[in-house]
């Protein structure tokens, strides 16, 4: 037994039925298979989804696109306190360094110090320059060389 597509409604039904399950409508005749022939069939047989038949006669239905919902009208309460928009807000920048790298924030410095083998890696971000990543690896160089060298 092999899934099949109703030629009437598109849904999946059973080869052996007679009528489809969903609409009633009867199975299209077709002549006898072998069953090598059907086990082919059905290895090579699609199923649909279920997408409805069109009927060409019959135009299309337009559906035209929602019109831009007019600015809401503040109440003569609220005048001058409304928010400012989205795209009147300025974005923040980040105050860029002299030669153009990216600063780094105080919270990197505190861990950096602290723990250099976890927070060292967030200077290889993309815009901090190669004097950062240089005091930043080199401290931690520092602290490798520091531990290995103390006596035991």
């Amino acid at each position: 037994m092999a899934l099949i597509e109703c030629y009437e409604c598109k849904r999946s039904i059973s080869s052996e039925a007679k009528a489809c399950i969903h609409c009633g409508a009867p199975r299209a005749q077709q002549h006898e298979r072998t069953p090598a022939q059907t086990a082919a069939a059905a290895a090579t047989a699609t199923i649909s989804f279920g997408s409805l038949p069109r009927n060409k006669s019959v135009p299309e239905a337009f559906v035209p696109p929602p019109a831009p919902e007019p600015a809401p009208r503040a109440t003569p309460a609220a005048v001058g306190r409304r928010r400012r928009q989205s795209e009147s807000a300025p974005v923040p920048q980040l105050q860029a360094n002299a030669d153009g790298s990216r600063p780094v924030e105080g919270w990197l410095k505190i861990m950096v110090f602290l723990l250099p083998m976890v927070f060292v890696w967030f200077l290889l971000r993309n815009g901090h320059s190669m004097k950062q990543r240089f005091f930043g690896f080199g401290w931690l160089a520092l602290l490798i060389l520091a531990s290995s060298l103390s006596p035991k």
